[in-house]
């Protein structure tokens, strides 16, 4: 079956407990375009403590297919995959700019950010200055010296959260 790119979108797929990664792999072996978020985490290994890349977001992954395809029944077909998130009987599509965002995040602030599965909803924003402009999100005031920006996963009833200094940010 013939996609065309106009049809693609991101995806979140739901893992079992612990699979993230080695859907991860299988799907990008199959050549299915995939976004796995990592942070950097403190996990208990035979009795210790050790810090390694951890999942930003546990049991969940990113998948950039067309829904109506073999893409979509290859990923389905996957060891360790329990369903692509969907809102009814069909995908819940994600937007594009915000996995764009979280793969910023990731990619420039790894050390400084944290889950949290809580938010209310604030002003949404876009970062215009530093490593991470362009990325759009919302905001939560912390003082009068510093906001808690946060790009929400709305699907997924989770977000990240990284400290900026107000002037970085500006209402969109």
């Amino acid at each position: 079956m013939n996609v065309t790119d106009k049809n693609r979108g991101w995806y979140a797929v739901y893992t079992k407990s612990h699979f993230e990664r080695k859907v991860n792999a299988v799907l990008s072996k199959k050549k299915i375009t995939t976004f796995l978020p990592l942070r950097r985490g403190k996990t208990r290994i035979a009795g210790f403590y050790r810090f390694t890349e951890v999942p930003l977001f546990r049991s969940y992954l990113f998948i950039n297919i067309s829904p109506n395809s073999e893409e979509y029944f290859n990923v389905l077909n996957t060891t360790g995959v329990s369903n692509i998130v969907k809102r009814g009987n069909s995908p819940c599509p994600i937007p594009s700019e915000i996995i764009e965002s979280l793969q910023k995040l990731v990619e420039k602030m790894n050390d400084e950010i944290s889950v949290i599965t809580q938010i209310k909803r604030g002003e949404r924003v876009m970062i215009i200055k530093g490593p991470l402009k362009g990325t759009i999100g919302e905001m939560l005031k912390v003082d009068n010296r510093k906001y808690k920006f946060v790009v929400n996963v709305d699907i997924l009833g989770r977000a990240v959260e990284i400290s900026i200094p107000p002037e970085y940010v500006d209402r969109i």
